[in-house]
């Protein structure tokens, strides 16, 4: 099984009244978004199905994978357990992930998504997961309900500054 970590995109910090929660991507982010669905667009593993936290910068980048990954839209769905999540909630998340999706991705934000990559893999194998960076996994498990810490390989680990244009 594969697991795709992926933080969210840039986000805007413009207006100090706003809550974090609804804070959108700016004007980097949805550069780096171009990037990264043209990058996702040539990969041949793919993520089946994506679980997104419901904050308005995770939607809006969970959005963007869909289109860049070509995942039917009905295969996204949100949980707000996502958002601000530590790695237990996350691995409680990812143990929820449905069986028919031999391969899934998390949208979420930091830190958690880097101490949640770092846990699975069982060592620190990234230091900050960057914005719209996406951790690969390689899942030791049998079913997403037996995903457990040190059980997951990192594969690959991408982000808008490693990807060529």
């Amino acid at each position: 099984m594969n697991l795709w970590v992926i933080r969210h995109a840039k986000s805007s910090w413009a207006d100090p009244t706003q809550r974090d929660f609804d804070r959108p991507l700016n004007d980097r982010g949805r550069k780096d978004s171009k990037r990264m669905v043209r990058w996702m667009r040539e990969q041949t593993a793919r993520p089946e199905c994506i679980v997104a936290s419901d904050a308005v910068r995770a939607s809006a980048t969970a959005e963007r994978v869909v289109k860049g990954y070509d995942v039917a839209p009905e295969r996204l769905r949100y949980d707000h357990r996502i958002y601000e999540a530590i790695p237990d909630t996350l691995l409680l998340v990812t143990r929820g992930l449905p069986a028919a999706c031999a391969s899934a991705a998390l949208v979420g934000h930091n830190p958690g998504a880097t101490d949640f990559v770092n846990a699975l893999v069982g060592k620190q194998v990234v230091d900050a997961l960057p914005t719209f960076g996406v951790a690969i996994l390689e899942i030791d498990a049998a079913s997403w309900a037996d995903v457990s810490y040190g059980g997951a390989r990192l594969a690959a680990l991408h982000s808008p500054k490693t990807i060529r244009d």
